[in-house]
């Protein structure tokens, strides 16, 4: 796989290796941290430009986005050091399989290997990870936990799969596979100073939860030679190479990298840049032995790549009796965890009772958008704005619902989209506790879904109401967390 590298990258950053180090050192993180996003960031400029300017040139062109970033690190990766207790690995001489870790001084003590809580997986998502951008769709998170931290040291995270190009990799090998039946390895992070083989035995156990949660028969994940990646830790869990794909690399405003699932106006790379490499492990006793038959690598196009397909979805009629009975589960499974620090912050001044909706909208909305998204591989839509309501009695002093919250699945321009709002009996005037129904019937109803804001999934980490959602879902782990304990 060496021959993936750019012979042009890599003679630009052997040139200024020491300009980074010294960067490094200044910013105070590791060498390889600013690296990875001097490498990141380097794409924004042109082959002629790498190749023909001088390398302090080129370095200075993308010093202040790449130090910037590295910079963001330091500042986060210090308190979850901390909370990780990871000052205990200064004298680690060994990470053996059972998870146990042995020190020159003779000292001994052993990892535990847990799920991760929603919001500290959102600080290795979107602050410590060297993306800078959470995964919305996350359905499982797990890492190695020294006794009584409550950071990992090492973290896996998890996604469904929804492109379709990767399951074309996968059928392009003859392998019969279902989207739903694939977990996609989408983050990896450890903090500084681990045994270079935790990494691996992360991997090891989070595939044996999976296989023991019967969550998946596949596990797709890919890393990238652009940035310096090798795919070792991959190679070590018994990953298997099957397929190159193009990558894609936008930039902001500021020239500050963004994932292609972020919103907002972005300017496309200049260089071409090497391929990723997409590999495969099998889960189960069957998908293990397909995987190792597999021989080759199959070249995905930048077609193919680049028009984003989606998986295409599951069928559900949410006007059906059993859809409705699942929505109103969710409804009760939810309201226990509403709370202070779920509710909007304009009804914290007037306490509400436990289970009353006010006010519980956003991180309602959200939840259901992700499941919604995880569940039926569907794009739903997290809409914003004003409920307005009219009585079945024909009296029109119904109180509307302002500043509210609800998901709709469909085009906003078609009168037939499909609304669905758990918490819509916020308004005095609505009876049942949710509403499904297609937006002209509602409305012909009385009841108007007008939307000031609409959001995908993928940008909701960056919405004001994410740390809230991200509260009501700490509240699902722990929850949990209890009933399997007892």
């Amino acid at each position: 796989m060496d021959g993936l590298r750019d012979p042009d990258v890599e003679t630009f950053v052997g040139a200024v290796g020491t300009r980074i180090r010294a960067d490094a050192e200044t910013v105070g993180v590791g060498l390889r941290t600013l690296e990875i996003q001097v490498r990141l960031h380097l794409p924004r400029l042109s082959r002629p430009a790498i190749a023909g300017w001088s390398p302090d040139k080129v370095y200075e062109e993308i010093r202040l986005q790449a130090v910037v970033r590295a910079a963001q690190v330091r500042q986060s990766a210090e308190d979850a050091a901390h909370q990780a207790h990871a000052s205990v690995l200064l004298n680690v001489h060994k990470a053996h399989r059972d998870l146990s870790l042995s020190f020159g001084d003779g000292y001994r003590t052993r990892l535990r290997f847990a799920e991760v809580r929603p919001s500290a997986g959102h600080l290795v998502q979107s602050r410590l990870h060297y993306l800078h951008s959470e995964r919305a769709d996350t359905v499982a998170q797990f890492g190695l936990f020294l006794p009584g931290a409550t950071m990992p040291i090492t973290y896996a995270a998890f996604s469904r799969c929804d492109r379709q190009y990767v399951l074309d990799a996968l059928t392009g090998h003859g392998l019969d596979v279902n989207p739903d039946r694939i977990m996609v390895l989408t983050r990896m992070h450890g903090l500084a100073g681990i045994p270079a083989n935790l990494m691996s035995l992360t991997i090891a156990r989070a595939v044996r939860e999976i296989r023991a949660e019967n969550a998946g028969d596949y596990v797709i994940t890919a890393y990238n030679p652009m940035l310096g990646f090798d795919g070792a830790s991959f190679l070590a869990s018994g990953f298997k190479p099957i397929a190159l794909s193009p990558v894609a690399y936008r930039y902001d405003d500021k020239g500050l990298f963004q994932t292609r699932r972020m919103s907002g106006e972005s300017v496309p790379q200049l260089l071409d840049t090497p391929d990723n490499v997409l590999m495969v492990l099998g889960v189960t006793s069957a998908a293990k032995r397909n995987a190792g038959g597999i021989g080759g690598l199959i070249r995905v196009s930048i077609r193919a790549h680049s028009g984003g397909d989606h998986v295409r979805p599951l069928k559900a009629d949410f006007a059906s009796p059993e859809w409705r009975d699942r929505l109103l589960g969710y409804r009760r499974m939810l309201e226990p965890t509403w709370s202070d620090r779920t509710v909007h912050p304009r009804y914290q001044e007037s306490p509400v009772a436990a289970g009353d909706p006010r006010g519980q909208c956003g991180v309602t909305s959200v939840w259901l958008a992700r499941r919604l998204r995880t569940d039926l591989l569907l794009e739903p839509v997290y809409c914003y704005g004003r409920l307005r309501v009219g009585r079945d009695d024909g009296r029109d002093d119904a109180e509307d619902v302002s500043h509210h919250c609800w998901v709709e699945i469909g085009p906003a321009h078609d009168p037939r989209r499909f609304v669905i709002d758990l918490t819509g009996d916020q308004s005095d005037g609505v009876r049942e506790p949710i509403i499904l129904g297609e937006h002209r019937a509602l409305a012909d109803r009385g009841l108007r879904y007008e939307a000031a804001a609409s959001l995908r999934l993928d940008e909701l980490p960056r919405d004001r109401v994410w740390p809230r959602f991200l509260a009501l879902d700490d509240r699902l782990r722990d929850r949990d967390e209890l009933r399997r304990r007892t």
